[in-house]
Order: C-alpha cells, then sequence, then structure tokens
C-alpha cells in the first residue's frame, strides 16, 4: 500500500512539475508574439500618419494660377530704343507681315506697314505721312549686298551730289550679330532728308529708303524697326 501511495504521490510530482515547465515555456513565446504583433501594429500606424501628413502638405500647397490672356501679351511685347534730337526713347512695337512679300517687321504703335507697290511696302508715320520708310525685300539669289549698296550710293549721288555723306554703322554689326553686313547715305534735299541703307541677314537683303526731316529727326528710329525685319 505504501508502495502504491508513493509511485501515486510521485506521478502527482512529476505531473505538476511537468505542467509547470509546459506554463513557464508556452508564457514567453506568447508574450513575444503579442509584442511583436503590437510593434507590427505600431510600424503600420506610424506609415498611415505620415502618408496621411504628405497628402496633408501638397493639398495644403497653393496650385500654382493659371496666366490669363493679358499677361501672356504682356510679355509677348517688345521694345525698341532709338534717338531722336540727342534724346533716347524706349517704344512698345508689334509685329507686322508684309502682304506681298516674304518678311516680317516690328514697328513702334504710332507707325503703320501699307503695300505701296508690287515689291515695295511703305512704312508711314501715322501723325505725319511725309515721315516715312521705303522697303524693298530682295532674294539673296537675285542680287549681292554689293550690287544693291552700289545702287544705292548712285541714287543719293544723284539726289544730293554735294552732300552725300556715308552712315557709320560699325555699332550695329558689333551688337547686332544677324546682321552680316550693312551700309547707308545720307542726302540733304531742300530741308528734307533721304537716306538709303542696305542691310544683309543670313535669308534676304533689305533695301530702305528713309525720309527725314531734320526737325523730325526718326532717321535712327526708321534704321531701328529696319533692323527687324525678317
Amino acid at each position: 500500500m505504501k508502495k502504491s501511495l508513493t509511485a501515486i504521490s510521485t506521478a502527482l510530482i512529476l505531473s505538476t512539475v511537468l505542467a509547470a515547465c509546459n506554463t513557464d515555456t508556452e508564457e514567453p513565446i506568447t508574450k513575444a508574439a503579442n509584442e511583436e504583433q503590437l510593434e507590427n501594429e505600431q510600424v503600420q500606424s506610424d506609415e498611415q500618419q505620415e502618408e496621411q501628413q504628405e497628402e496633408n502638405t501638397e493639398s495644403a500647397e497653393p496650385a500654382e494660377e493659371p496666366k490669363n490672356e493679358q499677361d501672356v501679351k504682356k510679355e509677348e511685347i517688345t521694345t525698341l530704343t532709338y534717338s531722336s534730337n540727342n534724346q533716347p526713347f524706349t517704344e512698345e512695337v508689334v509685329e507686322a507681315k508684309s502682304e506681298e512679300m516674304n518678311y516680317s517687321i516690328q514697328h513702334f504703335e504710332d507707325y503703320t506697314l501699307v503695300a505701296e507697290e508690287p515689291g515695295v511696302d511703305h512704312l508711314i508715320f501715322n501723325k505725319d505721312d511725309k515721315l516715312s520708310m521705303q522697303i524693298e525685300v530682295i532674294n539673296k539669289e537675285e542680287a549681292t549686298f554689293e550690287q544693291i549698296k552700289a545702287t544705292a550710293k548712285e541714287t543719293i549721288s544723284a539726289i544730293a551730289p554735294d552732300n552725300l555723306k556715308e552712315l557709320d554703322f560699325s555699332t550695329i554689326l558689333t551688337e547686332r550679330p544677324e546682321i552680316l553686313n550693312i551700309t547707308g547715305y545720307e542726302g540733304v534735299v531742300d530741308g528734307e532728308k533721304v537716306v538709303k541703307v542696305v542691310l544683309e541677314r543670313s535669308n534676304l537683303i533689305a533695301a530702305l529708303t528713309i525720309y527725314d526731316t531734320p526737325q523730325a529727326d526718326l532717321m535712327d528710329a526708321f534704321i531701328q524697326m529696319g533692323l527687324t525685319i525678317h
């Protein structure tokens, strides 16, 4: 009987020890799993918060406002500077395309480009149509710069043989690389100035005849507009 009780006691002790061992082993595993799950949930929560903050920041940034038509037109407007009666002037210009010839020109708003005859246009000062510039554009396959230059000099020599003046355009050649060649001659007839200017660009030659007076002194204004012919 004593042996039976001893065996039963031993079995109970072993069972209790095994149960205790199992309990000690399972609790750390369960605890570690729970901690890992909590960490994963915390990481996911942090990531969601960061994404939400980024979305809020992007939505808070003001969207770039589209430019209205008036602003665009202002950006397209350019100006030219010229000298008249020893005073500098800067004015806005508009671009006009020749009706008869294949070129465009930028001119001041107080001027109008009109077709005078086939192959010849006239840029007229609106306040006084006696002040103007005749424009002829020559295809480079039809004539050379030297030929047109010689014709211009002959014209002024015939108009004003006693006071022919050759103009100095060296500054233009330095400042305007798109102008390959330029020359000009001035003559005065009955108190009025007649100026012939010939300029060469890569695609054309332009012959300009300017009608001016010493009082108005718009020669430089006409020349600056003529330089934009393209």
